[in-house]
């Protein structure tokens, strides 16, 4: 390892004091020998590579740092090319490849200028060379060997690219930068000229190709070897102007030498100016992904394009737009302003990367942005977001704006339809702004940016909207919705505008809009500001608002605010809980001097009327609270409405003909449509092989609910149907539907917060036939072949040929069909094709404090049948909850 420089100072100087005064009466092969060893080398090592190593101290900088790798790429090409060196501590000797000459004195001076110099060109790498020599100088002072510095300079580097196609297309012959690389090691360490930044070291330039402006180069190191990234301007076929960014070398280790491998820009920018176009683009490369965007006016329309290409896997994204100046009138005061499409290959559409941009207020990013060169990296990352790369994916779809007014257009809307194959996801964008009275100056100008995705296969749909941008004068107004219905084992209805009660939790995924926030007053003495929310699920109506005023500043003035968060029920009566809270403070210099609280929580009106809360004053240092809690007109329970006759709804639920579905074979497909015949008319067809299905939804089969909708049952109950052959003839399987579990069981509040909304219980059952005995009839068609004439002379046909059983036998395994290899194999495919199984969601009970599965218990498939064990467990209920099996802890 080499030594520091003081330490490498004091080296050479002791070795070099006694030698000196012999090397006059040696012989040049043993005048050699000695400085060799004098200067810390080998003694038959005194040759360039050896002292490169010597004097340069590699290993003086950290790992990754530019010197050591510059230090061992410069030794590994002198190893391969030697060039012409020479040694001289200046007035005392020199040396070189052809000997050591006389010393010219007999004693080092106090203070000695040790020199190396490579003459000649030194190539490095193809494309990097040195062109004018390397030098090293060593001033070491005795006196003050801590001062002793080491200067490094490389003239005439040349930097070349001269077989990229974009680079040649700019710059005829390829780029050619020269320039030096210096640097100089003392005591405040190691420094490089031409200073860092954060893509490496700048190298001074002194000269570029013609045309070339604003050249650029940096060096910096890089998985153990160097990478060179220059930059450019230069004119594109004299139509526009490029600035390119990133193109380089990468230099790299391979076993005792280095190659170089050619790096393609990351980064083309364009300007264009010719004639009626005028605009500009850029494409950027990162991580093998490349980004651009582009926009050109071309008088009377603006186009806009971005693009998303990404190598590892390949996908493609374009979203592209034109507009019109003027607008293309369509007739009653309508006019298309714009229109767009979307293309991605081997894209998807994200559904939570949607409603983020929404609730971010970014959509326009993806129909048409207002200014797209100042935010088009953001415009890029919203595309990338929503519309990921998938495998086996494609997205398209068309965009437009509309206007409405004169004699500008005070109302635009913006639409676009996005398709999703072959899922058949479809995804609605739209944003309407209504400016007025004009949209250069509006008064109000209200933005809506919605977002909706219609999954059918699913059964989902999705739809979120934002005013973010809105205002009113000066003051903003924000607030969002949003809105999801799904069918199937999850199912759920959720719809939320401006947020949810505070007690409720949304499901997973579920984006929680803004609340809804209107400032009535907004100035800096006085602010006045109106808030709220209103959600919808199955089991329970939220409404929400609040109002709250600001008079003076924050630290001096007046404030006040009133809240309300309601929870509206519907059984076994109209019922109600509300939360009322308000407050007033009066502060000077930062200090309450006075405030008032209140809060209420009010329930009714049955069983009762039921107000509780806690009120406080405080006045300078004086502080009174007091609770209440009052109930009235508790007159017991209301009355519950007559309990329904659910077998009677049941039993017309098996009479109705809409309850009974034909079911086909497994694997088997129609390819006729069967008509009714009139003896059979309003029934239903079966195939012969077919399977018959009774589903209703009235009330779940075979568990026993205490409820139907808003009535109560007389006692908890259980229904059930029997369906079966005669004789009991084939096999039954139950079927199941999604049910509302507030409508059949007892739900607290918290209760149809938490619990899931919708739950698959029976419905019920599915009948297989009996599969055919040997001794069931059978019945003879026989084949006959029909003939027409399509225009011509008529001619009669003879009599109908038909195609006996034995002709018909021997003739079917030469058709097509019979000799086909998936026929003769019975199977589609070559190897099984892999199937996807989504495991079906279980439930288990597990300890309220520590969620571990408690024993006892066994998993259950719904959520309904572990809440049915767990009433099982008498005073011990409240030690245990049910959770998602996912849910449970090991």
């Amino acid at each position: 390892m080499a030594s520091p420089l003081p330490q490498l100072a004091a080296e050479l100087r002791a070795g070099l004091d006694p030698v000196l005064p012999l090397l006059s009466g040696l012989s040049p092969a043993d005048r050699r020998k000695r400085l060799a060893q004098a200067l810390g080398l080998p003694s038959d090592a005194l040759t360039a590579d050896a002292l490169l190593v010597r004097f340069a101290l590699p290993h003086v900088a950290a790992p990754g740092d530019v010197w050591p790798v510059l230090v061992d790429l410069l030794r590994t090409a002198v190893r391969q090319s030697p060039p012409g060196w020479a040694l001289a501590i200046d007035q005392v000797l020199t040396a070189g490849p052809g000997g050591v000459e006389n010393p010219l004195v007999g004693a080092l001076p106090p203070k000695i200028d040790l020199s190396l110099v490579l003459t000649g060109a030194l190539p490095l790498v193809p494309g990097l060379a040195v062109r004018d020599g390397v030098s090293l100088v060593l001033s070491l002072p005795s006196a003050a060997p801590d001062t002793s510095s080491l200067t490094f300079r490389a003239d005439g580097v040349d930097f070349a690219l001269t077989d990229h196609a974009l680079l040649k297309l700019l710059v005829p012959g390829g780029l050619v930068l020269k320039g030096r690389l210096g640097a100089t090691l003392g005591k405040g360490g190691l420094r490089l000229d031409g200073g860092g930044s954060g893509r490496g070291i700048a190298v001074p330039l002194s000269g570029a190709p013609s045309g070339v402006r604003a050249p650029s180069l940096y060096v910096s190191a890089q998985n153990g070897g160097l990478r060179l990234d220059a930059s450019f301007r230069a004119s594109l076929l004299g139509l526009a102007d490029a600035a390119v960014d990133g193109a380089g070398l990468e230099v790299r280790p391979a076993g005792t030498g280095y190659t170089a491998a050619l790096v393609p820009p990351k980064g083309l920018g364009l300007t264009l100016a010719v004639g009626p176009a005028k605009g500009g683009g850029f494409l950027a490369e990162h991580d093998g992904q490349y980004r651009g965007a582009l926009s050109l006016s071309l008088g009377v329309v603006e186009v806009q394009a971005f693009g998303i290409l990404d190598t590892r896997p390949v996908s493609v994204l374009v979203a592209m737009s034109a507009e019109f100046t003027p607008a293309i009138e369509l007739g009653l005061a309508f006019t298309l302003n714009a229109v767009g499409g979307l293309l991605g290959i081997g894209r998807a559409l994200d559904r939570a990367g949607l409603a983020e941009v929404v609730q971010s207020g970014h959509l326009d990013d993806l129909l048409f942005p207002a200014d797209a060169a100042a935010a088009a990296p953001r415009i890029l990352a919203s595309l990338g977001a929503v519309f990921p790369a998938r495998s086996g994916s494609t997205v398209v779809g068309p965009m437009f704006r509309v206007g409405w007014g004169r004699p500008v257009s005070f109302l635009t809307a913006d639409v676009g339809v996005v398709l999703e194959l072959p899922s058949g996801v479809v995804g609605i964008l739209g944003r309407l702004r209504v400016a007025l009275p004009a949209p250069q100056a509006p008064i109000l100008d209200l933005r809506a940016s919605v977002a909706g995705v219609v999954d059918a296969a699913n059964g989902l749909v999705e739809i979120n909207a934002n005013l973010a941008g809105s205002r009113l004068l000066t003051a903003s107004i924000e607030g969002g919705l949003a809105l999801r219905a799904k069918s199937g084992q999850d199912a759920t209805f959720i719809l939320s505008a401006g947020g949810f009660h505070p007690r409720f939790t949304p499901p997973a995924g579920f984006p929680t809009p803004k609340r809804l926030t209107i400032p009535i007053a907004d100035s800096p003495l006085l602010r006045i500001v109106f808030s709220g929310y209103f959600a919808l699920t199955p089991g329970t109506v939220q409404a929400g608002a609040e109002l709250s005023a600001v008079i003076g500043s924050s630290r001096t003035g007046v404030s006040g605010r009133l809240s309300f968060d309601a929870l509206v029920r519907w059984e076994p009566s109209f019922g109600v809980m509300l939360d009322l809270a308000g407050s007033f403070a009066l502060r000077f210099a930062g200090e309450t001097l006075c405030s008032v609280g209140l809060r209420v929580d009010v329930e009714g009106p049955t069983p009762c009327w039921h107000v509780a809360g806690r009120a406080s004053v405080s006045i300078l240092f004086f502080d009174v609270s007091f609770p209440f809690d009052e109930r009235w007109n508790c007159t017991g329970e209301a009355k519950a409405p007559p309990p329904p006759d659910v077998g009677r709804l049941l039993e017309q639920a098996l009479k109705d003909p809409r309850s009974w579905e034909p079911v086909l074979p497994e694997g088997a497909r129609t390819m006729v449509s069967l008509r009714s015949d009139d003896a059979a008319a309003g029934g239903r067809l079966l195939h012969p092989l077919g399977r018959l299905r009774f589903s209703q939804r009235t009330v779940p089969l075979d568990t026993e609910v205490v409820r139907f909708g808003p009535g109560r049952l007389p006692t908890p109950a259980k229904f059930g149907v029997k369906v079966a052959f005669s004789a009991g003839a084939g096999d039954v399987k139950p079927v199941e539907e999604d049910f509302a579990r507030a409508d059949f069981f007892d739900l607290t509040d918290d209760e149809k917060l938490t619990q899931p909304a919708f739950e698959r219980l029976r419905s019920g059952s599915e009948l297989t036939p009996p599969a055919s005995s040997a001794a069931a009839p059978r019945y003879s068609v026989p084949v006959e072949y029909e003939t027409k004439w399509l225009g011509g002379t008529v001619i009669t046909p003879g009599a109908h040929w038909v195609l006996s059983d034995a002709a018909l036998t021997a003739a079917l395994p030469l058709g097509a069909v019979g000799r086909s290899l998936v026929h003769e194999l019975r199977s589609r495919y070559s190897t099984a094709p892999i199937t996807s199984v989504l495991k079906e969601r279980t439930y288990a009970i597990v300890g309220t404090g520590t969620l571990k599965e408690a024993g006892g218990f066994v998993r259950t498939a719904t959520f309904t049948e572990a809440t049915a064990q767990l009433r099982t467990v008498s005073g011990r209920s409240a030690l245990y909850q049910v959770v998602s099996a996912h849910e449970v802890r090991p």
